[in-house]
């Protein structure tokens, strides 16, 4: 065979043992996308030599099955892991799922596994959709069917809403971590590009270490945010319960009704599954419990429901702390705008500001890419980055509202300044006029007295005129009163001495 020969080569030490197994890994590649059959042992081959009591198992092969299976088992016959196929089988024929299992090793360590897995998506994705499995469950062959009456379906998301919708991988965690050893894998291109990135793991990031090999590889990837939102992290006990003797078992170990057990990690694993093989083929109550009687249905409709509106949530979250982030922007844009041009856009906290917006506008169209595929960290990032917007806005603001306040104290001042230089001019301009007004009333005043006193002089003038008219007149009425008087006097005196005269006359006459 090919492997074969393919292991001759490599044993030759012509590669190194990087090379090979990168040249493993793109020769499963090519395998599966041009149609190559692995050796595997699908329908017809159930009917091999090592497992007689399984027979065939062509006639389940439904070719609407919804759901198959799928393991890996190679190596020498062990009783207690054919008896663990068995068990499959047995749950197989009742819900008729197909179930195909690789029986040659190809990889080293435990990378076979994810080989098979890959080239089971690509044989899949390349039928007709209509003809297609829509999901693969993987069980590793150390598990055991306890609860034949519970279907696979139960576990799918219900595919009325698009966040379960975009759910890829069914898993579960134990108490190291992520446990693959039984996990639903979607059909589709995302599952196919996972698990090529898991083949690849090893070769393109060789210094991370594989604690638990292709397991840990497939933990890491699907941490990263390509994948959380295609990942549903179930409870263990769906389909992964521990085997345990205790008859109080906690909640990752086997509880009566159960749908499996799982050996992972187990010692005396043959006794073990042995013991419980023998529970599950005995097909009774307790362990083989009818679903109706179970409270797993109920239990697994809460799940989606949850899962449901913390997905709902989660994207509200998003759509309002997005608008909310925009409309802080555009506050900040605002404010950035109006003290960009001024001296204190070389202060601290106006850089921070705008750093704070630059880092913000970052965001908003970096997360355009996610196409709705918003993860718990966004939110946190998105948290974030509003915070240290609005922390850097409040504190650019208090310093607008200082300087604001400054410039306000200093518009005032000069306002008080321009006030005051306004008054004291008004108060010159009132005093010049004042002084302009005394003046011309000083003015006027000194025109009025001179002009009183011209008039007084003319008065005064005409005063001593009409004073000396009237001195002139008096004068001439006392001349010609004093004229009179003498001409009176004069004729007194001419008529006393006329008198006299004729008295005299008289005197002589009568002598």
């Amino acid at each position: 065979m090919l492997e074969d020969k393919l292991r001759v080569l490599f044993r030759k030490g012509t590669l190194t043992s990087r090379a090979r197994r990168t040249l493993l890994v793109l020769l499963i590649f090519l395998v599966a996308l041009i149609g190559y059959r692995i050796s595997f042992a699908s329908e017809a081959s159930w009917a091999d030599e090592r497992s007689p009591l399984l027979g065939s198992h062509a006639d389940l092969h439904d070719e609407q099955a919804r759901i198959g299976k799928i393991s890996i088992l190679y190596g020498g016959t062990k009783l207690h892991y054919e008896r663990a196929l068995q068990s499959h089988k047995r749950h197989n024929r009742q819900h008729g799922y197909p179930m195909f299992v690789q029986r040659v090793d190809v990889l080293d360590g435990y990378w076979t596994k994810p080989a098979f897995i890959h080239y089971m998506i690509l044989r899949e994705l390349r039928k007709p959709e209509s003809q297609r499995l829509q999901w693969l469950f993987w069980f590793d062959a150390d598990t055991i069917i306890l609860n034949y009456n519970v279907p696979l379906e139960i576990f799918l998301p219900p595919e009325d809403h698009e966040g379960l919708r975009n759910i890829n991988i069914l898993i579960s965690d134990d108490w190291n971590g992520l446990n693959n050893g039984i996990f639903g894998i979607r059909v589709s291109r995302y599952a196919a590009e996972l698990f090529a990135g898991i083949l690849a793991f090893r070769d393109f990031e060789p210094e991370t270490e594989l604690v638990f090999q292709d397991q840990s590889a497939m933990e890491i990837l699907l941490k990263r945010r390509k994948s959380i939102n295609h990942v549903a992290k179930v409870p263990q006990r769906w389909f992964n319960a521990y085997a345990t003797d205790d008859e109080r078992p906690g909640s990752s170990f086997v509880h009566p009704g159960d749908f499996l057990v799982h050996f992972a990690g187990t010692g005396a694993r043959d006794i073990r599954m042995n013991k419980w093989a023998d529970k599950s083929e005995q097909l009774n109550y307790k362990w083989n419990t009818p679903l109706t009687h179970l409270k797993l249905p109920d239990e697994i409709q809460r799940f989606w429901n949850r899962t449901k509106s913390v997905w709902d949530a989660r994207q509200n979250h998003w759509v309002k702390g997005t608008k909310h982030l925009q409309a802080s922007i555009f506050n900040v844009n605002i404010t950035l705008n109006e003290w960009r041009t001024t001296p204190q856009n070389e202060s601290n906290n106006f850089l921070s500001l705008a750093k704070a917006e630059e880092k913000a506008e970052f965001f908003i169209g970096n997360s355009t890419k996610y196409n709705g595929e918003i993860i718990k960290e966004d939110l946190h990032q998105l948290g974030k980055i509003v915070l240290e917007l609005e922390n850097a806005h409040r504190v650019f603001s208090d310093d607008v509202v200082k300087i604001k306040a400054s410039l306000e104290e200093e518009r005032m001042k000069k306002d008080e300044e321009q006030r005051k230089k306004e008054e004291e001019e008004k108060r010159e301009e009132e005093e010049r006029k004042e002084g302009e007004r005394r003046k011309k009333d000083e003015e006027e005043e000194k025109k009025k007295e001179e002009e009183n006193n011209k008039k007084k002089e003319e008065e005064q003038k005409k005063e001593e005129h009409e004073q000396r008219n009237e001195d002139e007149e008096e004068n001439n009425e006392k001349k010609e009163e004093e004229q009179k008087k003498k001409e009176h006097e004069q004729r007194n005196e001419e008529e006393y001495e006329q008198i006299e005269e004729k008295e005299q006359k008289e005197r002589r006459g009568g002598k």
